[in-house]
């Protein structure tokens, strides 16, 4: 029974990681210049934070199936984007792609980090 749930567990965070790859991917663009309309950005952003915070429950789930402990060391990184998205949902920001690249950079890891450790942890898990 605990090897069926830990491979469900395994199918629903490789999906997890696949949406976060794509929104990641689009809010890369817009930080890189691509023009995005600011509402579709910030979308972009609450589906990327609620993908982070819906992986890493996932990511507690499969390692207390496995009988492991681990923690989730991005949550600096999850704060600095809430506060990015309060931030731009609240005021006009001039200039919404540097306070997105600021909240992306600025945590420990910061969010190429993340994404490096969960494109490697969906390889491992294939």
């Amino acid at each position: 029974m605990q090897n069926k749930k830990g491979d469900q567990v395994k199918s629903i965070l490789i999906s997890e990681i696949d949406i976060l790859q794509r929104h990641y991917s689009t809010i890369m663009e817009y930080i890189a210049g691509k023009k995005y309309d600011a509402a579709e950005i910030v979308d972009a952003l609450k589906v990327f934070r609620d993908g982070l915070n819906r992986t890493s429950s996932h990511i507690l789930t499969l390692y207390v199936l496995k009988g492991q402990k681990t923690k989730i060391t991005w949550q600096s990184f999850l704060e600095n984007l809430e506060n990015a998205i309060t931030t731009l949902q609240a005021s006009a920001h001039p200039d919404p792609a540097s306070a997105i690249r600021f909240a992306f950079n600025m945590s420990q890891p910061n969010a190429s980090e993340v994404m490096a450790y969960l494109v490697q942890l969906k390889e491992s898990l294939k």
